[in-house]
């Protein structure tokens, strides 16, 4: 009997341990809305207004309130990713990517922060000719960039190198090792130990000089492990710190629509210019307003639809009417009357042929499972850049030409 009453304890314990831990991802993904909902109006309106002729003072001020936005943006995703890997709700995309493009990507994010400072910064990236890897370039960057951003956090002077060479090849996988080092005021044996826990840092006067949550290190930890790999640290006070790991890829063969798509992407931060109308459905005025703006400025018509049912209403009332009908629909997932979920349904079930867009700042976990399910075409997270608003709308509108971008 006492086995079986202890059986039912820990049973109820785990039950209570799970219940506990989805109330706090249901409670991580509610804020993450919330916050990100005045994060895609801040962003979005200083970009709109660097967008502008300013006064190189004016331009100052509105690149810092969007730095600043960014690194608070930061913050945020670093707690829901620590959520997602303590819930076995991060996943891994398998798409073929170029290491060596990757590692340039980090180079522009980096870059100006080791300026500032005065440190010298260092790529180096064997190209793989005719070859593309498997894997997730988005986290693979995103653990480079902890590491990059890391070294520079703790190096005042001298030299931060990263380095992705190839360790073994064959016909089918290729292994990568990937290393950042820096001549910053490294670690103690003891000081090593605790860097790779969530919310730590290496000491509390390291929190009080340098701030931090302390969460990039653990988050790269774990994206290494997922792919397979064991993130190493070798560091001595005065000395600087060295971070290393090794990663093994399946590989494909580079074709000529991946070359293309390369050029594409290379080119995204060229203004197109589009000719179209797009269903905007969407609540919140603010949004409405950065939408319809950053949209009008590559040409573009919008309707405004203030709940998923007024959509519903609009695109019905095109169809009835004989109308033309909109050229792309994105859709907020959070209104009030009808969500986009339930308005997506409706809108398919109408035989439009229409692409929706999931317009969100649902980004917690499973969303694009929730959106595929639902017959969305694709999805952007607020807040989002006007680059990533061009490279969205490019897959579903042919661009008329570019604009130059102002600086």
């Amino acid at each position: 009997m006492e086995n079986i009453d202890e059986q039912v304890r820990r049973e109820n314990i785990l039950q209570e341990a799970q219940a506990a831990s989805e109330a706090k991802s249901n409670f991580l993904a509610h804020m993450s809305h919330e916050i990100r909902t005045p994060m895609n109006s801040i962003v979005g309106f200083s970009e709109l207004a660097l967008d502008d002729e300013k006064p190189e003072k004016t331009k100052e001020y509105l690149g810092n309130i969007q730095e600043n936005s960014q690194w608070l943006l930061q913050i945020l995703n670093d707690i829901l990713d620590i959520s997602k890997i303590e819930s076995g709700k991060m996943e891994l995309e398998r798409v073929p990517f170029d290491l060596k493009e990757l590692v340039d990507a980090c180079r522009p994010i980096v870059m100006q922060k080791a300026f500032n400072k005065g440190i010298t910064m260092q790529f180096n990236a064997v190209p793989l000719i005719g070859r593309k890897l498997l894997g997730d370039p988005t986290r693979l960057r995103q653990a480079l960039l902890n590491l990059l951003t890391n070294a520079i956090k703790f190096t005042d002077s001298g030299l931060i190198k990263l380095m992705a060479g190839v360790k073994h090849m064959d016909e089918k996988t290729t292994t990568i090792y990937f290393e950042v080092k820096d001549s910053g005021i490294g670690m103690t044996d003891e000081q090593v130990k605790k860097i790779f826990q969530p919310y730590m840092q290496a000491s509390a006067s390291t929190s009080r000089s340098y701030g931090g949550t302390g969460l990039g290190l653990s988050i790269t930890k774990n994206i290494v492990e997922m792919m397979g790999g064991t993130l190493n640290v070798e560091s001595a006070p005065g000395a600087g710190s060295k971070f290393f790991f090794t990663l093994t890829f399946d590989t494909i063969e580079q074709t000529s629509e991946d070359i293309e798509e390369t050029e594409i992407v290379s080119k995204k931060i060229e203004k197109p210019v589009f000719e179209g109308e797009i269903l905007l459905c969407e609540d919140n005025a603010m949004n409405q307003h950065i939408i319809c703006e950053h949209l009008a400025r590559v040409g573009i018509k919008t309707v405004v639809a203030g709940n998923g049912k007024i959509g519903v209403e609009t695109v019905q009332r095109r169809k009835e009417n004989g109308e033309k009908q909109f050229d792309l629909i994105f859709m907020d997932m959070r209104m009030p009357v009808m969500d986009g979920i339930e308005a997506t349904e409706k809108i398919l079930e109408l035989n439009t042929g229409v692409p929706i867009v999931a317009l969100t700042a649902e980004v917690m976990s499973n969303d694009m499972e929730i959106y595929k399910k639902s017959g969305l075409s694709d999805f952007l997270g607020k807040p989002f850049k006007s680059q990533e608003l061009w490279l969205c709308l490019a897959k579903y509108l042919t661009p008329k030409g570019k604009q130059e971008v102002l600086k």
